[in-house]
C-alpha cells in the first residue's frame, strides 16, 4: 500500500483527472489533499535546495517572512476545504482530505463539528507560516481536544525554534491525540526535548529537502513506525515518483520500506 500523506489540491493535484491517472501510473493507493489557499490551476514550484542535514527551521522561517511581505497574501488567506471535499467526493476510495482551520477562528468547534458532519475529514490541517498561532493558544486545547475524540491526527507546519518548545510542550499535554510535523520541521528539538513523546510522526516532504540521513536518524530516534511519506505535491517537481523511488532504494528492510510507503499512515488514519 503507498499513501501520499501530504499533497494539495492544486495544478496537477488541482483535478481528479490528472491526479488520479498520476496514481495510477505511479501504483499510488490514495492521496491526503490538504487545501491549497489558492486557485486550482495555479502553477507553482520552488527552487530544490539541496538536502539538509539540519534543522529546515530557518529556511521556512525565511520563507514565512517572504509569504507575508507580499501584497497579495496581506489578508489571511481563506483554506479551500469545500473544494478539496468536493474531489475526495468524486473518488472516496482514492482521496483523503485534511480540514484547513485556523486555531484563533472565533467559530473554531462549531466548525469543527459542523463540517466533521459534512465532509468526515480525516485529519486537521494546520500551518503557521500562513496563519499566525502560538501552540500553547487556547484554539489548539480546543483543536487537541476534538483529535482525541474523533481519533483523527493534526498536521502541523511549525514556523520557528520557539515554536517548536512549543508544540513539545503541547504534545507531552496531550499524549492521546496524535501529531504529524510537516517536513520533520525542529526535529532536532524535538528529539531533544521530547524524545519520550510516543504520539509525534514525521512527514518526509519534500523529496529536494528531506535526505537519507535525515530519514534514518528520524528512524533511530523515533522508531519506524513512526516515519511518513508525504510530498508536499505539486511544489517541486516529480516529488511523488521521486519521494517513492527514494524509500524504495534506500538501505532499509522490506517491512520498513512498507511501514514508511503507507502502512504507518493507513493505521493512523484508522484505514487498517
Amino acid at each position: 500500500m503507498i499513501i501520499d500523506g501530504h499533497a494539495h489540491a492544486f495544478g496537477e493535484f488541482g483535478y481528479t483527472k490528472t491526479l488520479i491517472p498520476l496514481m495510477d501510473r505511479l501504483g499510488v493507493d490514495k492521496v491526503v489533499l490538504c487545501p491549497s489557499g489558492t486557485e486550482p490551476d495555479v502553477e507553482f514550484s520552488v527552487p530544490k535546495i539541496a538536502y539538509r542535514k539540519t534543522s529546515l527551521i530557518p529556511f521556512f522561517h525565511i520563507l514565512g517572512n517572504i509569504f507575508y511581505l507580499r501584497p497579495q497574501h496581506k489578508k489571511m488567506p481563506v483554506p479551500n476545504n469545500d473544494y478539496v471535499y468536493s474531489l475526495v467526493k468524486e473518488f472516496p476510495d482514492r482521496l483523503l482530505q485534511y480540514f484547513w482551520i485556523h486555531p484563533h477562528d472565533s467559530e473554531l468547534e462549531a466548525k469543527l463539528n459542523e463540517n466533521y458532519k459534512i465532509m468526515f475529514f480525516a485529519g486537521i490541517k494546520l500551518h503557521q507560516c500562513m496563519m499566525k498561532f502560538s501552540n500553547l493558544d487556547g484554539g489548539m486545547e480546543v483543536i487537541s481536544n476534538f483529535a482525541i475524540e474523533k481519533n483523527i491526527p493534526i498536521f502541523i507546519h511549525l514556523y520557528n525554534f520557539k515554536e517548536v518548545r512549543k508544540f513539545v510542550e503541547l504534545a507531552r499535554k496531550y499524549p492521546k491525540a496524535n501529531y504529524i510535523i510537516a517536513h520533520m520541521m525542529g526535529f532536532e528539538t524535538i528529539a531533544r526535548k521530547g524524545k519520550d513523546l510516543k504520539n509525534v510522526y514525521f512527514d518526509i516532504s519534500t523529496y529536494f529537502i528531506i535526505s537519507e540521513k535525515r530519514i534514518h536518524l528520524a528512524m533511530e530516534k523515533f522508531g519506524d513506525d513512526k516515519i511518513l511519506l508525504g510530498t508536499d505535491s505539486p511544489v517541486g517537481d516529480r516529488c511523488l515518483e521521486l519521494n517513492i523511488e527514494k524509500i524504495r532504494n534506500m538501505n532499509l528492510t522490506e517491512v520498513q520500506k512498507k511501514k514508511i510507503l503507507g502502512e504507518n499512515l493507513a493505521k493512523l488514519l484508522n484505514l487498517l
